[in-house]
């Protein structure tokens, strides 16, 4: 759904200038995110895995405001500071929950293994499907009851109905994940989950 992001920045009416700029700040902050998500997961994760289910549920709720302000905003500079916030928070995830968690629960690598193609093949499905093409047909659906057979819709109720889909179907999603982190949190049985990290830590390796 990214990629609609540019669409409705161009319907802001900012320059291109101001695009590619915000585009390469929020890259660099994409990276430093992910890092800092990989730093605040093994801190708070010393002591068990719900630290790291506490920092991925974190990054989902503070992520989620910031991306708020991004689609909504119609000033430059608040968009740019929202837009790298969100990019700086929302990272968090994979690096702190995500990847540790699947490498410590799998008693082996072929079960790791297993599970990131799972998780791959799961996160791309739900994207093909949930994502772009979802966005782009209520999009056009909300456009079409305001069209205006006499004038070209202007640029600003667009960008309202792109803005409004888009953080729309992202709060739902995020939402869900909040949910499941929460689920696991609940349900997650530590003992099993200390014995499979004793058994992925001292796994002699064979050469």
């Amino acid at each position: 759904m990214m990629s609609f992001c540019l669409l409705l920045l161009e319907w802001r009416n900012f320059t291109k200038e101001q695009i590619v700029f915000l585009q390469l700040t929020s890259g660099i902050s994409g990276m430093i995110g992910g890092a800092l998500g990989g730093f605040l997961g093994d801190h708070f994760g010393s002591k068990g895995p719900l630290g790291r289910i506490a920092v991925a549920f974190t990054s989902k709720v503070i992520g989620t405001t910031f991306f708020c302000g991004y689609v909504f905003f119609d000033n430059y500079m608040l968009v740019l500071v929202c837009c790298n916030l969100f990019k700086l928070t929302a990272t968090w995830t994979p690096a702190a929950a995500i990847r540790p968690l699947c490498a410590d629960l799998a008693r082996n690598p072929s079960e790791r293994a297993q599970i990131v193609a799972l998780w791959m093949l799961l996160e791309k499905t739900s994207a093909s499907v949930f994502g772009a093409p979802l966005v782009g047909y209520l999009t056009k659906t909300m456009l079409d009851k305001h069209k205006n057979d006499e004038n070209e819709m202007d640029p600003a109720t667009k960008a309202a109905a792109l803005s409004t889909n888009l953080f729309g179907l992202s709060v739902l999603f995020w939402g869900m994940c909040c949910f499941f982190w929460i689920v696991m949190a609940r349900t997650l049985n530590m003992k099993d989950f200390a014995g499979a990290e004793q058994i992925v830590k001292y796994q002699p390796v064979k050469h």
